[in-house]
């Protein structure tokens, strides 16, 4: 009886919205391909990641400086904690601007490659509620091989979500890209298997301020239109339970 009852309501949310698979299937594989036509070489996408990356590599220095790491391995340090942690092997790239172009080369390669998958308004409420349940050391427990269910996809929500970032201003996301990889640390030198996990704002979404505004109708003005799906992040997750592995002792100097 339960279960009925939760179907009923399942198929109101989705009826009075008048959401179905296989519209919903149809329009992310439009924005998909109208994402991967706009997105490579696109000046204005570069330019926020870019902003974003050196954001991120300040923030990491800033906080190594306060170690006790040795001064000479702080840089490769905050590479690594970046960017081996998205999958990038060692050398490291001469700075946030090189950086940049191997994320969107990512990007790129997992929005050709991935299965494209879209999620019911009910579910998503769903997944949402149990999302807000989750502590960071829940993410520790990741199995990429078990829990999902491929090793390339794009995932399509019903509506954005509207989040408060770490600035405190306001983005919604609206999908999500991953991909299996490899992940590298040093002191120790150290690799694991993980999952390159990026986050894609909704250029016509809900979130709409006026410098977003500007700089929407500045891309469409130089020719160079947004994607309809916008990376707003890269991020790298362990994905094998944090089991511990095998360290191999770095080169010597």
């Amino acid at each position: 009886m339960g279960k009925a009852s939760r179907s009923r309501k399942q198929r109101t949310r989705e009826e009075t919205s008048g959401w179905t698979a296989a519209v919903a299937a149809r329009e992310a594989h439009r924005r998909r391909r109208q994402t991967l036509d706009l997105l490579p070489g696109n000046p204005f996408v570069r330019a926020m990641m870019l902003q974003n990356n050196t954001n991120r590599m300040t923030e990491l220095r800033t906080v190594l400086n306060r170690s006790t790491v040795a001064v000479r391995d702080r840089e490769s340090m905050s590479f690594a904690m970046m960017l081996g942690k998205q999958g990038l092997a060692p050398p490291w790239p001469a700075g946030p601007q090189q950086a940049t172009d191997w994320q969107i080369r990512q990007i790129v390669q997992a929005l050709e490659q991935a299965d494209v998958c879209v999620i019911s308004p009910g579910a998503h409420a769903a997944v949402m509620a149990a999302a807000s349940t989750l502590e960071p050391a829940d993410v520790t427990t990741l199995d990429r091989d078990n829990d999902i269910h491929t090793p390339i996809g794009f995932v399509v929500l019903p509506e954005p979500v509207v989040l408060v970032n770490r600035g405190g201003g306001i983005s919604d996301t609206v999908a999500f890209g991953w991909q299996f990889i490899t992940q590298h640390q040093v002191l120790p030198t150290s690799t694991y298997p993980g999952v390159q996990l990026t986050t894609f704002m909704d250029r016509d979404g809900p979130v709409q301020p006026a410098e977003w505004r500007m700089v929407v109708a500045q891309a469409r003005a130089n020719h160079t239109p947004l994607p309809p799906f916008v990376p707003d992040g890269m991020y790298g997750l362990r994905g094998d339970r944090a089991k511990p592995t095998r360290a191999t002792p770095t080169s010597p100097a």
